[in-house]
């Protein structure tokens, strides 16, 4: 299983005066670098080797975390230009030769749910997607999941604008090869399709790929804003 991070943003929403660019990976939260939550979780997983797809800050990053973290090897990828999730995931083909497990780089999990279970439920599917449980307003910014009695996806849309249950939907994401194999073939990069991760999710289950939902986390913090940053902080420092 390799591990695949996303730290391509440039962050600038994250500044504050919305002008100037921030190495958000970086940024400090309860004393350790933002990046590190998603190695953490790697580590938890049992990952021995992991691609960080890095963009105009990629130097930071590499100097910081170097080689390696946590006995996890690292390598890195370059994004030259940002125009997607899905071209970013891509970015990553050449180490990627075996399951999958997507991360984002500014995802902090509260409570995370034990690995052995996650991995277990993972053994029952094609791909999994991780989800916490969120008020309306809060899925309407991020993205919902259409599941069946039996947790199985049906569908998922990203910034919905109706809600019809309570997941909502992270860049916590386990793929198998083959699932991976599949967006190498399937993506156009004329077009840029697909685009987002709503856009392969829905992709896979089209192609007849079992998905299942699965509780990642208590609750989820995706850091974009300065007030995200405070909170994150907060709840950190707050649970040790």
């Amino acid at each position: 299983m390799v591990g695949l991070i996303l730290a391509a943003g440039k962050g600038s929403r994250l500044s504050q005066n919305g002008q100037n660019e921030v190495c958000k990976a970086l940024v400090e939260v309860g004393g350790v670098p933002l990046i590190s939550y998603s190695l953490d979780n790697l580590v938890r997983l049992g990952v021995k080797s992991a691609v960080i797809v890095i963009g105009s800050h990629h130097q930071e990053i590499i100097d910081v975390l170097g080689g390696s973290y946590r006995g996890i090897k690292l390598q890195y990828a370059i994004q030259a230009q940002p125009i997607g999730l899905v071209s970013a995931i891509l970015c990553a083909k050449e180490w990627v030769a075996d399951d999958l497990v997507l991360q984002l780089s500014d995802e902090v999990f509260l409570q995370p749910s034990p690995a052995a279970q996650l991995l277990d439920a993972f053994e029952k599917s094609d791909f999994l997607i991780g989800y916490t449980t969120a008020s309306e307003e809060k899925i309407r910014q991020n993205f919902s999941l259409d599941v069946d009695e039996n947790d199985r996806l049906l569908h998922c849309t990203e910034k919905p604008k109706e809600v019809f249950n309570d997941r909502k939907g992270t860049g916590f994401c386990l793929f198998s090869k083959d699932c991976y194999e599949m967006l190498k073939t399937a993506y156009d990069a004329v077009r840029n399709q697909p685009n987002e991760l709503c856009d392969f999710i829905n992709f896979l289950i089209e192609s007849g790929k079992t998905g299942s939902a699965f509780p990642i986390a208590a609750e989820e913090i995706n850091i974009n804003t300065p007030a995200d940053l405070q909170y994150a902080r907060q709840c950190v420092t707050r649970r040790g």
